[in-house]
This record gives structure tokens, sequence and C-alpha cells, in this order.
């Protein structure tokens, strides 16, 4: 580190020392500090490659202490091709850069000095090439530089073992004493693992992007995350057809080329189209040809989460933010509004990606991509297209035709949940329903454990409640009772006269079993410690294994399962409140009880009970919150289909039905959401969408005919003849008595406070639940919501 003497007529601007620790206070969380170490490792392997001599395993290895010791130390090292002396000190230097900030992921030189001051107060690097006979090094004692009033620092050098080895060494040194606090907690070190198994996980992967490396942490491999989606690596192509949008796959591969922009390599800055000198530095010498392109990926996750969802933006295979939300808004000149999820009273979604914008600028942290650079705006423009996602709201604003990626994902999967439970419900929305299970099988899917890995469990869950929603649940054939099981069925009767012929004793048929995808699955209990697989299977009265007309049994297996064996047509599942889920529970309380027996005399079988419940039955939980949110969507679909039974003369003679109070409460709301065109809305039949929910059950008690025998309901109205007018009028007066009173319990949920929801009786909350149901209507077609 040289620092040339100036002529006295010269400023000499150079930074004092001090300006090194200072550098420490800079806000950097660990995983960032050591983040910047691998990020120079990640650019060593590339640029080994562009040169055409590739590390053939490249591999980084990272070293954290695990105890808060004055000694403890932070070490990374890499196979990379190492550095020259004059290459290394200027690696080091505060404010010193390369002059390739396009394919590196090293941006700045301050990101190291950063890094190392943040830690600690003494680094050490170390580096050979391959046919070098020793390594060089260098120290930076932040300490000893300040006190010196100079950056010189002598070169070092150490003996090495094999001439063909090959790589760089950095070593922070007295380190900080939070820092080795922080490091010392086993749960840091933990944090250390997910974040890099995220930020680096296109690069961790077999054939990553834009280059493949292992790394280690302590010793331990990190994986590269991958998302958790339909339609992955193994799995079948995962689509749903749509009347408005053809067939939407839930997987949107993108790659689009753009046309390639001029580049300044020392300013750092995108030229105007013409021009071929940068106008900041005033020369020509650099600026290259800069080819730029968006690629990546949307796709719909396998469950429904309030945070682990968004979009993950990478530069150079490192993730720069992750599970991002900013493309799920809609900035309509200044006003903000949040489109997805806007369908979850929970706000939980599931749409996720990562998109790779190279030639995108980051902040000097590299924790942000610039929001003003206008590569970015041009990124959103390819992912989400322009106007809003929505498609009537993309009308009114007048934008046309939307066929991006994230529009298409939106129209076809943005609900979480069916409005209309009938069958297939499920499988068009690619939703389980227990979205507890899926969760659950999701974090088998993040350790890696192989039987997740495709979407098929998930898929197996969709199924069954699909046929859940087809038919009731059903017992199996009997045998004997002629329910068509090979070898079963009423006895035959003999041939008058006929001498009786023997019959060779049939070997017994085993007994009829079908699996029950969403009982079988892992099960824990805190308490005991205990932990059950389940394999779960709904069997017929009279099977072996439920012996004496038991209504299910659990039985573990050499292999370590556990399965349950339950019959659904047994008399004690005709309850309201009993479920073969409360069954299976009440079955692992009783085993973890009398494990616990003489070991925890404190614990109660209803604690354990309870615990059990809390974990495993959220899906029958009466969540207040979500029932209001549900009761909004279901009132939402049967405004919106009006629009379906009425032309543009019809839609404005109804509206003009309306009370005018109701009239102005309808322009109210219009212009509260920014309606444009209030008569167009009015015309085709939408203007219910905007009316107040009371006015939509009374339009439905005067217009039933809008609404039943297919319109949105399948419960015959017109359709219904007793012959007699008077008995005809009376049945459709009840049908619509009916729906009416279920709609009012609907309004009841939507409107009702949730503090008061809360307080309201089981029964009540109930009733309103079981209104939801009951309201299902017509499957709403995916894409015309």
């Amino acid at each position: 580190m040289t620092n040339p003497r100036q002529p006295p007529d010269v400023f000499d601007l150079q930074p004092d020392p001090r300006i090194l620790p200072m550098l420490g206070e800079i806000t950097l969380p660990q995983w960032r500090c050591l983040a910047e170490f691998i990020d120079n490792s990640v650019d060593a392997f590339l640029s080994a490659k562009r040169a055409g001599h590739e590390v053939t395993t490249p591999e980084i290895h990272i070293s954290v202490p695990t105890a808060d010791s004055p000694t403890a130390r932070v070490t990374v090292t890499d196979n990379g091709s190492g550095m020259d002396p004059a290459t290394l000190e200027k690696a080091v230097r505060a404010g010193w850069t390369s002059n390739d900030p396009i394919h590196n992921l090293g941006l700045f030189g301050m990101g190291f000095n950063i890094a190392t001051a943040r830690l600690g107060s003494v680094t050490k690097v170390w580096t050979t090439r391959a046919g070098d006979h020793e390594w060089c090094g260098l120290e930076i004692d932040f300490d000893a530089l300040v006190r010196q009033r100079h950056f010189r620092t002598p070169r070092l050098t150490r003996a090495k073992v094999d001439p063909h080895e090959h790589g760089t060494e950095v070593t922070v040194e007295r380190l900080k004493p939070e820092q080795r606090q922080w490091f010392s907690k086993t749960a840091n070190r933990t944090k250390l693992t997910n974040m890099f198994e995220v930020a680096y996980s296109s690069m961790l992967r077999a054939n990553g992007v834009p280059i493949s490396f292992a790394l280690r942490l302590n010793g331990t491999a990190v994986r590269g995350r991958s998302h958790c989606v339909w339609g992955a690596e193994g799995s079948p192509p995962r689509q749903v057809a749509t009347t408005r949008y053809g067939v939407v796959s839930a997987h949107q591969p993108i790659h689009v080329d753009l046309q390639p922009r001029s580049f300044c390599v020392k300013c750092w800055q995108w030229l105007p189209p013409d021009d071929e000198k940068c106008p900041a530095c005033d020369s020509p010498d650099n600026v290259v040809v800069r080819q730029r392109s968006v690629h990546g990926w949307l796709g719909i996750q396998r469950y429904v989460s309030d945070t682990e969802y968004g979009i993950d933006f990478v530069r150079n295979g490192r993730k720069i933010e992750t599970d991002n939300k900013d493309l799920f808004l809609w900035d309509g000149g200044g006003k903000v509004e949040p489109e997805y999820p806007i369908d979850d009273p929970r706000n939980r979604g599931r749409i996720v990606g990562e998109i790779h914008i190279d030639h995108c600028r980051v902040t000097y942290t590299k924790d942000r991509f610039e929001r003003s650079d206008a590569a970015w705006e041009e990124m959103v423009g390819i992912i989400r297209g322009a106007g809003p996602l929505r498609p009537d709201r993309a009308g009114e604003l007048g934008f046309g035709l939307n066929s991006s990626p994230l529009f298409l994902l939106f129209q076809a999967f943005r609900r979480n949940n069916p409005h209309s439970k009938v069958a297939g419900a499920y499988g068009k929305l690619l939703v389980v329903k227990d979205n507890d299970a899926a969760t659950a099988m999701a974090k088998r899917f993040y350790a890696g454990e192989a039987e997740y890995q495709t979407d098929a469990k998930w898929w197996e869950l969709v199924e069954e409640a699909d046929r859940e929603l087809l038919t009731p649940p059903t017992p199996l054939p009997v045998p004997g009772s002629g329910g068509g099981l090979p070898g079963f069925g009423p006895p035959t009767a003999p041939t008058p006269g006929a001498p009786p012929v023997p019959q060779p004793a049939a070997p017994p048929a085993p007994p009829k079993r079908q699996p029950i995808a969403s009982l079988s699955r892992e099960y824990r209990d805190h308490a005991s410690g205990l932990r059950w697989e389940i394999r779960a299977f709904q069997a017929m009265s009279g099977d072996p294994m439920l012996p004496n007309g038991a209504p299910w049994a659990l039985k573990a297996t050499p292999a370590g399962v556990h399965e349950f064996f339950v019959d659904v047509a047994h008399p004690v599942f005709r309850s309201a409140t009993l479920t073969p889920l409360d069954a299976l529970l009440s079955e692992l309380a009783w085993s973890a009880m009398d494990f616990l027996r003489t070991r925890r005399p404190d614990v109660t079988f209803a604690s354990v009970v309870a615990s059990l419940r809390e974990a495993y039955a959220g899906a029958s939980r009466l969540d207040p919150v979500g029932l209001s949110g549900e009761a909004s969507t279901v009132l939402s679909t049967v405004a919106r289909s009006l629009a379906r039974s009425v032309g543009p003369e019809d839609g404005r003679a109804l509206f003009g039905e309306l009370s005018p109070a109701e009239q102005d409460a309808v322009h109210q709301r219009m212009a509260g959401r920014s309606v444009r065109n209030p008569q167009s809305v009015i015309t085709e039949g939408r203007f219910l969408e905007y009316a107040p929910r009371d006015t939509l059950v009374r339009f439905v008690e005067r217009h039933p005919e809008l609404f039943f025998d297919g319109r949105h309901w399948d419960a015959p109205y017109a359709s219904l003849d007793f012959e007699r007018p008077s008995a005809t009028d009376a049945a459709r007066a009840q049908v619509v008595a009916y729906y009416v009173a279920l709609m009012r319990d609907a309004v009841w949920l939507a409107e009702q406070d949730s503090v008061d929801l809360e307080a309201a009786s089981r029964p009540r909350l109930l009733r309103a639940a079981l209104a939801l149901e009951l309201l299902a209507g017509e499957p709403e077609e995916p894409g015309e919501q």
C-alpha cells in the first residue's frame, strides 16, 4: 500500500486511517458481512471461468466461533485462482473497485472494508495461485493504522506445501465483544445457514446460475433452498383452464432479451441511446455495450402464508431482495393500492418467484435494487404489465389487454379458498383445504426429504377435498352386502332336484381399505417428546383391525410407522362434535399419557389433547376473522353473478328500480373506488358489486329469477311447477326465504366488529359458518373474478 509523495502544489486527499474503523459503525448484519467475503470468492470463480481455466469443484468454507472467547476469529477460504500481490493490494484498498461492475457480485471496494471493520479490528488476507511457491499476505490492523497515521503495511509470506494449491483466505481477528457473543449462540449460527441457503440458492443448486459452488459453514454443507411450488421438477404440469385467458400454468417461465445499451463501467451509469461517450467522465474509453435480459419464473406455492410469499430479485446469482411484495401493489399516480392478497382475510399469499435482473443497479449495502433505475421500471412492466392486476379496475382506468405472467397467475390463482364448495373447486385453484397440513409438509420439503420434493402428497390432499365435495363419505362395501366386491354377494339358490355341489373353500378376501391423505402425516407431542408417523386408512365394519365393532384403532408397525384404521360409517361419527381427526388425536393423547404416566405425573390428558388440537386441528377452528372475510367473499360472488345474467338495457332498468338512497350509496362507493365510468358499470349489471350488503339481499329477494336455476345457485325457482299456481308460488317463496335467511347470516358475519365476533356464542358462529357452506353457488370460472 504505497503513498507516493505529492508535489507541493497538489492537495493530498487520501483519507485519514481513522476512516477504516469508522466504517464498522455502518449497520450491516452478520450474514451480510460474511456475504461480502463469499461474493469476492464467487467473483474469483467467475473470473476464472471467463478466462478459460474454470475451477473444477469451487468451494467456500466459512468458520465462525462457537464460544465467546477473546481468541475467537472468523475465517473464509476458497479454492479460487488466487491473486498476485498487485491485485491483492488493490482488492483491500478502501474505495477501490474492479473495472468489471457488470459480471461481479463484489460491486464496491468499500464492502470488504465495511464487513471487516464491522466484525473486528484485525484482518489478515492470504492468497496464492497454482504454481506459486509461497502464500502472499497482508495484515490490516485498524488500531495500528490509526497510530501510525498512514496506510502502509508490510507484505507477508508463508510457506506453501503443495505448489498446485490455489485460493484465498480471509481471517478477521480481535472480534468485537458483541460479535463474539452473537456468533456463540447456536440459534444465530442457524440463522446464518438459513440466510445463506436463501441468498445463494440459485448457485448452491446443481446447474446453478451463473455458476455452481459448494458452501460449508463450520464444516456443515449449506444447501440451496428451493421454492415449494406446484409443478416442480418431477411433478406433472399443473394448469387450470380459464374462459377468458385460456389455460394458465401454475409455473410461468420468463425470459425476455432487451435491447443492448451503452454503459460506463467507470461511472456505473447507462448512456443515452445515441451517446458514444460518458457524459459524466467525458470519455468513450470506459463505455461498453451491455447485454440485458430479464429471466426467471413465477409460480404458485403449495401452502399459503402471511410472510413466506413474494418475489426474489437476483443479481449475478445472489438474491438481493427476498419475498418482495412491491409488484403486488398498484401505484395509480401516487395512490398505492394493494392488489394481492386481497381475498384472504388474514393477508396470506402464495405467489412466489425468482427474477434475475443482472443489469439493474443495487445499493452499496446490496440489500435493495435501486427503484430510480430505469431498468427496474422496465422489469416491472415485463413481470406485471401495465395497469392494475384486477381486470375490472384496469377496465375502469382504460388499460388494455394484459398477458404478463403475474397477471395470469393473479387471475387463475388469486384466491386461497374456493368461493363455491363444489366438486373440483380445490383442484381448479390448486389449494390444500388444510393449510396447516400443507405447511407442515412444506417443512419436510425444505428439510430435503425425498418423498416431499414433488407435489404428489399435496395433490392427494386436493383430490381428497374434492372427493368430499363430490359425495359425502360413504362406507366401503361390507362382505355379503352385494356391494360389488369380488367374492361377495347374495347366496345363489340351488337348482331344484340337483345334487348339492361341494364348493371349494375360497381364500378370504383382503380387507378393503382406502388411504386417508388428510390424516397421514407426522404428529408430535411436546410434553412427551413423542413423534408418530401416521398412515391413515378408511376401513369397513368387520375389518380385522377393528375387532368387536370398534370405530378406530392405532397400530405400530415394525418399520416405526403407526397405522390408523377408522370406520367412518360408524354411528359414533354421526355426532356433530366427533370426527376421525378427533379420534386420532385422542388416541395419540392416550399413547402420550401412557408414556408419561411415571415420567411426568404433572401432565394431564386434557393438556395433551388441547396441545395436539392446537397444533393439528386448526382447519376446524371457528375463526371469527376468517369467517368474516369468507362471508364478504361469498356475498361479493353473489353480487358479481348478476352481470352474467343481464344485458345492457336490463342493467340500466334494474339499477333504476333501486331506491334513491340505494342509488346514492352505489354512486358514493364507486366514487370512493375511483370508478371512472360509472355508467358502464351500471349498464353491465355490475352495480351490485358497489351496493351495501342489505341492498344486495333485498335485490335477490325482489329478483330471484336472476340468481336461481343455475344462474348462480342450482336450486330451482322458475322451473318449479306444482300445477296449481298457489302451490308453485308457495314453493318458490320457500326457496327465496331459505336463501335470503342464509344471506342475512353472511351479512351478519361480514359486518360485525371483530371484537363482537370474538364474543359471539359458539352456536351463533356455527350457524353462520354453515350458512356460508350452504350459500355456495356455481363455481366461478378462474380469471373471471
